[in-house]
């Protein structure tokens, strides 16, 4: 939708609402671009990869929606309120996003192979998703909770380090999705006449004017080696900050 600027009003807007379904999202079928440190998350095609890898692309987004907007507010044309209310104007950038898809790691080779992108198995889909179990011969059970230490038995939490091949309980990959973006970028400014030929324009700009956080980074997400208490805990990831500024500037 495009409204061109007319009665001191402009708005352009763009919705998509798509699905991306793939096998690998890159060329090499191994390297996950989506995150810096580049987790290796697909199944090696000779143990079936192309199939059990199917699933929701890194790229996908179901929704987005974009608005760009620019109002010069309407203000007395006369009287002695003319130069503190008139001339303003409120322009903007609006998105608002679904999550990014991403995967579960086992944390450990679980067939032997050297690819380190094996994924966990789903043991009990019915306890907390947070709840996890890695492998300790220690244990009676042969399982700890990473989390709190004590032993556990694998139908005691959601997540178990898988071993050997995958099967039927191993998790797919990209199951899981971060928080979605509601962004708002705004300025206020004004202009006002100084003399014939100079001005003076002040403006006000915020990114995340009103902070909200946005919990789009993955958070920590291996089985094993996830420090305790971090596990899928979106609070050890970056939420943006609102960032502000302001300019003055004469002009002549």
């Amino acid at each position: 939708m495009d409204r061109r600027f007319a009665h001191g009003f402009q708005l352009a807007a763009s919705y998509t609402w798509s699905k991306s379904l793939d096998s690998t999202s890159e060329g090499i079928g191994q390297i996950n671009t989506q995150y810096l440190n580049a987790n290796l998350t697909s199944v090696p095609v000779a143990q079936g990869g192309l199939k059990l890898d199917r699933g929701l692309s890194d790229f996908d987004r179901a929704h987005r929606m974009t608005l760009v907007y620019l109002w010069e507010i309407p203000g007395p044309s006369k009287s002695m309120w003319k130069r503190a209310l008139g001339g303003w104007s409120i322009a903007g950038i609006t998105t608002f996003q679904s999550g990014t898809p991403y995967t579960i790691l086992n944390g450990t080779d679980r067939n032997r192979d050297g690819w380190l992108g094996d994924r966990p198995d789903i043991s009990n889909p019915n306890a907390p998703r947070t709840s996890r179990a890695a492998s300790l011969p220690s244990c009676a059970t042969g399982y700890q909770n990473p989390d709190s230490g004590s032993c556990v038995s694998p139908g005691d939490v959601y997540w178990v380090e898988g071993a050997g091949f995958p099967n039927a309980s191993t998790v797919g990959r990209n199951t899981l999705f971060t928080n979605g973006t509601n962004n708002f970028d705004l300025s206020l400014s004004k202009t006002l006449a100084i003399a014939e030929r100079k001005r003076l324009e002040f403006r006000w700009e915020a990114q995340n004017a009103f902070n909200h956080p946005q919990f789009v980074q993955v958070p920590p997400r291996n089985v094993v080696t996830t420090p305790a208490g971090q596990f899928l805990n979106r609070d050890f990831t970056d939420s943006g900050i609102r960032t502000m500024w302001v300019q003055v500037k004469v002009v002549f």
